[in-house]
């Protein structure tokens, strides 16, 4: 009887095995519990519903709508912009990049809904950055 094994694409005898996990660096354990590949959510998605987060917060600002549609295009709106950080959140795991995604469109949804004029986001945003710059 031979002592030789066979480990998925992995041939050899007990000594030759152990070699190279232990000398060579190998993880048998993470090479046989592979995890499953995950499916990222299609870029189409950003491409499409970033525009219509857009378009919302256009008509947001300008259009004057019966206070009912106001309401409803304010939830469809953060409804929309919800998506688009979890997608990319998801598609890309990076929580910089929501993060950046997420400001960047509660700004937008600021500025459509008159809270902040666009004067006024650029101010506080300048005086943020020279602040940071000031303190290093």
């Amino acid at each position: 009887m031979s002592d030789r094994m066979k480990i998925k694409d992995i041939e050899g005898n007990a000594g030759q095995i152990q070699d190279l996990c232990k000398n060579l660096g190998f993880d048998l354990n993470s090479y046989l519990n592979e995890k499953p590949v995950k499916k990222n959510i299609s870029r189409i998605w950003i491409w499409i519903t970033a525009p219509l987060f857009f378009v919302c917060c256009c008509l947001l600002w300008v259009v004057d709508l019966n206070p009912d549609l106001f309401k409803i295009l304010i939830l469809f709106s953060l409804a929309v912009l919800g998506f688009i950080v979890f997608t990319i959140q998801y598609n890309y795991g990076n929580w910089v990049y929501s993060v950046i995604s997420g400001i960047t469109g509660l700004i937008l949804l600021l500025v459509a809904l008159e809270v902040y004029t666009p004067q006024e986001v650029l101010k506080k945003l300048e005086q943020q950055t020279t602040d940071k710059i000031d303190s290093n």
